[in-house]
């Protein structure tokens, strides 16, 4: 049984994650303390002071943590660019913070990243030797914080890009476009962006998978097919609703914040590490969990 220190547990991927993790480990969740999560005689809420090493350390050591896990993230594109202090810091200093306790203990962190760490302009999907070139300050700071990680030997580095099921406050763009085809809005989906989405409890398996084998480094846990993002709607929601009101339309760089067209990752690495479940990695794999988990959803 793991001892883990969780950082960001009440987050889109974050509050899954914990549910994974309790089965067979023991989790303190650092959230604020009026935060909901669920209840497992293995998970205990805890608040602390990321800015205050020592004790942090302290904690570390009292609870006998082996593993800490960091998905803290500013991830609103644009308002980083509104607030680019907050973005350094959610983005880049608190896994400084973090990084150090773990350093002095000599135990493992695990850090999840972003795929929004190239310029874009490449006709082949990045794998985990492409060479940075960030484009905005979301995608600065993410940079930063990995180059951190990087420099000790026991950083596990995920980058990917997610879909699932969330709560209003912190939907995932699934969420968002079951939300306005419910209520027969129209979504507008860029045609000219491309990534490699993976469904949430697919991520955690491979996540898990990495933990227990004791891997560490940088992986693209990512699926096979370069989707654009109105293709992956279009497909994810054709089993759902009859009509779908999903409209296609381009990048506008006067309205949003630069983002790289191309953010499609190469997952050949993983599928190294691990053969037999090279199927998994399929966006019709992810599909179909997601299609499966929502039929039961919506007849509990």
């Amino acid at each position: 049984m793991e001892h883990i220190l969780f950082f960001g547990a009440s987050g889109r991927l974050g509050k899954h994650w914990i549910k994974n993790l309790a089965i067979n480990n023991k989790i303190f969740a650092n959230v604020h303390i009026n935060k909901r999560l669920f209840k497992s005689r293995n998970l205990k809420k805890v608040e602390l002071d990321l800015k205050k090493t020592k004790r942090l350390i302290s904690f570390c050591e009292k609870k006998k943590i082996t593993i800490i896990i960091n998905c803290i993230a500013l991830t609103d594109v644009d308002m980083c660019e509104i607030n680019s202090k907050k973005a350094e810091e959610m983005n880049f200093l608190i896994p400084t913070y973090l990084i150090k306790v773990a350093k002095k203990l000599n135990i493992r962190i695990v850090h999840i990243s972003t795929d929004m760490l190239f310029n874009g302009n490449s006709k082949l999907k990045y794998n985990e030797k492409s060479r940075y070139s960030p484009i905005n300050i979301y995608s600065k700071t993410k940079v930063q914080a990995e180059k951190i990680l990087l420099k000790y030997k026991k950083s596990l580095i995920i980058r990917s890009n997610f879909f699932g099921f969330s709560n209003i406050k912190n939907q995932t763009i699934s969420d968002r476009l079951i939300y306005e085809q419910k209520l027969k809005k129209k979504s507008y989906l860029w045609n000219d962006i491309y990534f490699t989405p993976m469904y949430i409890p697919n991520l955690i398996f491979f996540i898990n998978l990495l933990i227990k084998k004791r891997i560490n480094g940088i992986f693209n846990i990512s699926s096979d097919e370069c989707i654009s993002k109105f293709n992956f709607g279009k497909k994810l929601l054709e089993s759902i609703f009859q009509n779908t009101k999903i409209v296609p339309n381009n990048f506008n760089k006067k309205i949003f914040t630069n983002r790289p067209k191309n953010m499609c990752l190469s997952n050949n690495k993983l599928k190294r590490k691990f053969p037999k479940y090279k199927k998994m990695l399929k966006f019709n794999f992810q599909k179909k969990c997601f299609l499966n988990d929502y039929t039961i959803i919506n007849n509990e």
